[in-house]
């Protein structure tokens, strides 16, 4: 294969796709999956130092059960490529049944795919050395992991989605070719980036689509992000104000239509970044019935997800610079555990509740009231109980099929440390323990992912708070 083109392998229609590395390194952010059609374009961007995995070899020779439909492949293509990343190379799932139970990390691993999907996104395994510093930024550039996974399912990063309408033809202006597609669209999202001045990472268009019979218009629909909800408030009004008074001195944005554009907030990442060597598996728990309820850790309350299988991660070399924060001794620098659940679907009725971002932040004026003006910001939530906390009313079983008979469902928890004295403490909005509030994304650190099958009964824990 030549060296000018990078590949991916899309599943949904079974091909490989190849793109022009020239046309990708003209411009940040890149392209990295486009596939064009006769009246819409669906893309992926990612940051110029994003390295996307070559899913070929994973999938080429993959052998799904009997019985399984093409809308469950795909947890069986995911589970596949993980055993790539891993160096395992059995793909016959039909000859080897695959069993998911809460201890089995492929388990783990589709549950986190399910996760991802709920924000647009898809899991990317890599062997680079993954950072966990700065998360709020990676997400805003639209590939998260797991020390950035609690702000995707808070909603702290949202994505402002507008639709576009430009005055192109989509057939014979865009797709007539797919250089000229991946140059408009690397030149409109940088042009967003340039009229707002903001970083071009920040802009990632979704979609270029012809809208119905309109010959000579095209619907272009992209998100902007940045690290900061208020600062991404902002720029969503300026560019509102600009379009509406249109772009007619600009060389790319005058084919915008003037208009009064509205915008959609959902959080939308591209890539969930995972290594195999993410997980500690000797530090796995299991947290039985016979276990007792409740510890310490930093001095204050932990209370044990009983009823939960505990994946561990691998993070005590995340953080360099910090040695105790993971410790068990209750010592000054240990950090405190909390629970955060992962069903962004239940955004609407979390913030019904109050607990999410800056506008349904129920507690903010009583966390200003008790400690200040600094923490007159967006709010992040966490739950000091799993049960009764950060589950139910936070997360959503997810379903695996793994034969046309059988199906398991299973629930997900983030186990945290969290950072002392970056929180205000508050009764609501959780039925056992208390929520804790931050506005410091890095005050929050997932060590472990909790699975628990939807056969097993929820533990009571309301008298050991």
């Amino acid at each position: 294969m030549s060296n000018s083109v990078i590949n991916f392998y899309d599943s949904k229609k079974k091909r490989i796709i190849f793109l022009e590395k020239r046309v990708l390194n003209v411009l940040r952010p890149k392209i990295i999956q486009i596939i064009i059609g006769d009246n819409s374009t669906k893309l992926k961007m990612a940051p110029e130092w994003f390295k996307p995995e070559d899913q070929n070899e994973s999938l080429k020779n993959i052998i799904y059960p009997d019985g399984i439909n093409e809308n469950d492949q795909h947890q069986f293509n995911t589970i596949a490529r993980y055993r790539a990343a891993s160096k395992k190379s059995n793909n016959n799932f039909s000859k080897e049944l695959f069993i998911p139970n809460e201890s089995n990390t492929e388990t783990l691993i589709i549950a986190l795919g399910n996760f991802v999907q709920q924000f647009g996104g898809e899991l990317s395994f890599t062997n680079e050395d993954l950072t966990f510093q700065e998360p709020a930024h990676r997400t805003a550039c639209g590939i998260a992991d797991l020390s950035s996974a609690h702000l995707l399912a808070t909603d702290y990063i949202p994505t402002a989605q507008f639709t576009f309408i430009v005055d192109l033809n989509y057939q014979i202006d865009l797709s007539r070719s797919d250089q000229t597609m991946q140059n408009f669209v690397l030149n409109f999202s940088n042009a967003i980036a340039e009229v707002l001045t903001c970083p071009n990472d920040y802009i990632r268009v979704m979609s270029v689509d012809k809208p119905g019979k309109t010959r000579n218009q095209t619907k272009v629909k992209f998100g902007l992000s940045t690290p900061d909800p208020t600062e991404t408030e902002k720029l969503v009004q300026d560019l509102k104000m600009k379009a509406r008074d249109g772009f007619p001195q600009h060389r790319i944005l005058k084919h915008v239509k003037k208009h009064e554009y509205e915008c959609k907030w959902k959080p939308l990442i591209s890539f969930f970044q995972l290594q195999t060597c993410d997980f500690a598996p000797e530090f796995n728990i299991d947290y039985t019935s016979s276990m007792p309820t409740k510890d310490k850790r930093g001095g204050l309350p932990y209370y044990l997800p009983i009823g939960w299988y505990r994946h561990a991660l691998k993070v005590d070399n995340k953080y360099p610079e910090d040695k105790l924060w993971l410790g068990s001794n209750n010592v000054d620098g240990e950090w405190p555990v909390a629970f955060h659940g992962t069903h962004g679907g239940a955004v609407k009725g979390i913030r019904e509740k109050g607990l999410l971002i800056s506008h349904f932040d129920a507690m903010k004026d009583e966390a200003v009231k008790d400690k200040g003006t600094y923490f007159d910001r967006p709010g992040l939530y966490v739950a000091t109980h799993c049960t009764g906390g950060a589950h139910p009313a936070y997360t959503k079983p997810f379903t695996i099929n793994t034969s046309s008979t059988t199906t398991e469902k299973f629930r997900v928890v983030f186990q945290c440390r969290v950072k002392p004295d970056a929180f205000t403490i508050h009764a609501k909005p959780v039925a056992t323990g208390e929520a804790w509030r931050f506005v410091d994304p890095d005050a929050i650190r997932p060590y472990g992912i909790l699975v628990k099958n939807e056969k097993t009964p929820d533990v009571d824990q309301r008298n050991e708070s």
